[in-house]
């Protein structure tokens, strides 16, 4: 029995059990499961997880990731089981083993051997404060002025010491670090690792509210206008500016890259970048490519580009050189991939960002996508 085989008739064994309200007792059975993986399974199918699991299946076409798991399985796609057995199965397959990996499995069916671990990213942030002052933010390490207080992993503003003049502070995510931000308007402010922003400390009524990203990637939940006399929202960032009514949208706009991507999920944005000016509807991203100028639209699945905010990595069709790039700032370590070649092979997956370097890698060999990888010191090689 291929271990493909042994890990569909493990799926079907607790979805059986846990349809019918049994425990994981299944796991202890399967001798070609190590402990850790086989407590990483127990864990994503645990009752304290049940909700969050089903949030995310929410945003799974589950009949149509079933088919692709048969299919990755080696299974025929007409097997009969039950919609409940499918979900149960696809929850196991998808979040314990990476969407279509199967994390320190050997194609022998022997626990991959783990080399020195690389951990994920934390909640973790810089504060540079009016007077030029620096506060490491961390759950660990609360702070609280007259106008905001850390709330485990997010810093929040209040409007109530709003003063005649604007002031700002500035908040500077490193590698290997996540946070939160609620500006004092109630607007919130998601930042990926290597972002920093420039935000003032309270709105002045009948001004427009304005933020700017000076680098990186922010998910923007935006207060409406409507709570604010009418004030809109702008965000700049490069010289591009989002002029906001009140919405959700992602952008991203990383030093290292040439182009700005700005996702909407909720509402309605006008882009605004070198006379240049584009309207945005849910599901629609636009590009400005900065060495041209070009600012384009299309439509895109909004689950790609925010996937970060919910701890997951979902790259669809994604070059290895692009994957890279983002496993390298939540990591915090460097990656050389062998080849130009190799940057151009593309890849699909959902990934769990609270996984090892070592467990995401090990997923994508498996998948044939790479033939091996190298770990020293904080240095990937990927070949």
């Amino acid at each position: 029995m291929t271990i493909h085989d042994r890990l569909f008739a493990l799926a079907n064994k607790l979805a059986k059990s846990l349809s019918k309200g049994g425990k994981t007792a299944a796991l202890n059975e399967a001798e070609f499961l190590g402990k850790e993986t086989k407590n990483r399974i127990e864990k994503n199918l645990s009752e304290d997880n049940i909700q969050e699991q089903q949030l995310k299946l929410a945003e799974i076409d589950i009949d149509n990731d079933w088919e692709k798991v048969a299919n990755r399985l080696q299974k025929p796609t007409t097997i009969l089981l039950p919609k409940l057995y499918r979900v149960a199965a696809v929850a196991l397959l998808l979040f314990s083993f990476s969407y279509f990996t199967y994390n320190h499995i050997q194609k022998s069916g022997h626990e991959a051997s783990v080399q020195i671990a690389i951990e994920p990213g934390t909640n973790k942030a810089l504060l540079t404060l009016e007077d030029g002052t620096q506060v490491a933010l961390s759950p660990e390490t609360p702070f609280k002025n007259k106008i905001a207080q850390t709330k485990g992993d997010r810093l929040e503003y209040n409007q109530d010491h709003a003063h005649l003049h604007t002031v700002f502070n500035y908040l500077a995510v490193p590698r290997g670090g996540q946070y939160q931000l609620t500006l004092a308007d109630g607007t919130k402010i998601w930042l990926n690792a290597v972002t920093k922003i420039k935000y003032p400390v309270a709105f002045l009524p009948g001004k427009t509210r304005t933020v700017e990203l000076l680098y990186g990637e922010v998910y923007l939940d935006v207060s409406p206008s409507t709570k604010h006399q009418g004030d809109t929202f702008n965000i700049i960032a490069q010289g591009q500016e989002v002029e906001v009514i009140g919405t959700e949208f992602n952008l991203k706009a990383y030093r290292e890259e040439t182009k700005i991507y700005t996702t909407l999920v909720e509402g309605k944005v006008q882009i605004i970048a070198n006379g240049k000016q584009a309207y945005l509807n849910p599901s629609e991203q636009s590009i400005l490519d900065l060495s041209s100028g070009q600012l384009s639209k299309s439509q895109v699945d909004v689950n790609h580009d925010t996937a970060w905010i919910r701890g997951y990595f979902y790259f669809k069709d994604k070059p290895l050189k692009e994957i890279m790039q983002v496993l390298s700032r939540w990591y915090d370590v460097e990656i050389s991939i062998g080849s130009p070649e190799l940057q151009k092979v593309k890849f699909s997956g959902l990934l769990s960002k609270k996984q090892t370097i070592e467990e995401i890698l090990n997923g994508i060999k498996n998948t044939n996508s790479i033939n091996a990888y190298d770990i020293k010191n904080n240095t990937v090689i990927i070949r």
